[in-house]
């Protein structure tokens, strides 16, 4: 019953503050660049009011079009109750970190058919980016989650994030911990591979899959963007500082929501700080990218095993 509640609070408390995530990075980019920007809470309105307009849709779209949303905003939903995000021994039992990496892939391999349903030349370019991009990503992400894996001795989400895993438990882990900011750079179309901001042509990799898209959908797709990238922001805080473990006495549940809120401002100011610091990488040297990302994933994997 513990667990259950514990759980319960962890979605809620996540899905609440996801659109915080957004505007926070928004308002510390605006500080960055002198101006005064927007409050962080303005997100909560702009999603409401996207949500109340009307879906206009292309002629072309079929029931993959309106089926898209649901799903990938039901991956990110499941990431958020199957990681240990608030506790200690939080998040759904036995979920294997290969089950994990296969959501991931399969949120973006429907979104990238949403942009192909729609049958328009931004889709479709969209499309054909965000496939190479992930199959970039995928290996990386897979070989440093492997070496926290290793470590932990086990392959189960909760082993490894669960049990008080930190980049302090190996000091190989550190480079694989650098490599999963990569992959999160990445995985949540930031700076440098991607400008989540803007509609040119050249930059445009997931707002092009998302262009034609408006209404509820819409909605629904920006709500799983930011709930995506806050789950990432918690995931890599919580491996720099301890989780409190279950418990549902008013002083644990506290310093458990401060430590999300903590790792939310913090998190979120670093990635602006990144962003109005360096110029978005243009799209044919993403190689080089992940490739620093894959040798320091590989790097810490054999070293989990020399040190």
């Amino acid at each position: 019953m513990t667990t259950i509640v514990a759980l319960s609070i962890q979605a809620i408390l996540v899905l609440i503050l996801s659109p915080l995530s957004i505007g926070l990075v928004r308002w510390f980019k605006a500080r960055l660049q002198g101006r005064r920007g927007a409050p962080p809470w303005l997100v909560y309105t702009a999603l409401l009011t996207t949500l109340k307009k009307q879906n206009v849709m292309s002629e072309s779209a079929s029931w993959i079009f309106r089926f898209v949303p649901f799903v990938v905003l039901g991956m990110a939903v499941f990431l958020v109750i199957s990681l240990p995000l608030l506790f200690l021994n939080g998040g759904l039992p036995q979920i294997d970190l290969f089950v994990l990496a296969g959501v991931l892939s399969l949120g973006s391999v429907f979104l990238v058919l949403g942009g192909l349903d729609a049958a328009t030349a931004f889709g479709g370019m969209g499309a054909s980016r965000e496939m190479t991009i992930a199959a970039l990503i995928e290996p990386v992400a897979l070989v440093a989650f492997s070496a926290f894996a290793v470590v932990a001795g086990s392959s189960s989400v909760q082993d490894i994030f669960g049990n008080g895993m930190s980049i302090f438990s190996h000091p190989a882990l550190v480079l694989s911990f650098a490599a999963l900011i990569l992959v999160a750079l990445a995985e949540n179309a930031r700076y440098p591979v991607d400008n989540p901001a803007t509609h040119l042509e050249l930059t445009m990799v997931h707002e092009a899959m998302v262009l034609e898209y408006s209404g509820p959908y819409l909605a629904l797709l920006e709500y799983a963007s930011s709930i995506k990238l806050t789950v990432f922001l918690v995931l890599l805080g919580n491996l720099v500082w301890v989780k409190p473990s279950v418990s549902l006495d008013f002083g644990t549940v506290g310093l458990a929501v401060a430590g999300v809120l903590l790792t939310l401002i913090v998190g979120s100011a670093a990635l602006a700080l990144l962003e109005s610091s360096i110029a978005k990488m243009r799209f044919f040297r993403l190689q080089e990218y992940m490739s620093v990302a894959f040798f320091l994933a590989l790097s810490g994997f054999i070293l989990v095993f020399l040190l």
